[in-house]
């Protein structure tokens, strides 16, 4: 096996296992979908329900479908743009955000002690390595 494949396993395996560690979370009764639109949501504010169509690769029904949801749950609201009454954007509530915060807490429960074995240079290359890989990753999803 050469070392890109290895590595390709590797990711695939931590992927794994943070996402049936998210799984083990029911009190948030979130999917990963949804999750996703929690996460982009808390990060660029507001999006359109296009932008998540095309990042997730499902259709704008289904996308809907998942808004609704978050809407009835009271974690996303719909805008409509000021310049434009024809677009409509999705943004977190404050209890969004609250959530989005609880779910970040998990995670931080869920790594504590993974980094603490590790020495700093080895912390730093982790670091620049993930940062590369996430530039590679936006890049080659916004090719698609």
């Amino acid at each position: 096996m050469d070392k890109q494949e290895q590595l390709s396993l590797l990711f695939a395996r931590q992927m794994m296992t943070i996402v049936a560690s998210y799984a083990k979370l029911p009190d948030f009764d979130l999917t990963s979908s949804q999750y996703f639109i929690l996460q982009a949501l808390f990060h660029e504010k507001q999006l359109t329900s296009s932008y998540f169509s095309k990042v997730l690769d499902i259709t704008l029904p289904a996308v809907s479908n998942l808004s609704n949801k978050l809407v009835r749950k009271g974690l996303v609201e719909r805008v409509v743009s000021e310049t434009d009454r024809r677009q409509v954007y999705l943004q977190l509530t404050d209890q969004g955000r609250h959530i989005h915060e609880r779910m970040l807490e998990k995670y931080q429960t869920l790594t504590d002690g993974l980094w603490s074995d590790l020495s700093e240079s080895e912390k730093d290359l982790l670091i620049a390595s993930y940062e590369r890989i996430n530039e590679l990753l936006q890049l080659k999803n916004s090719s698609i």
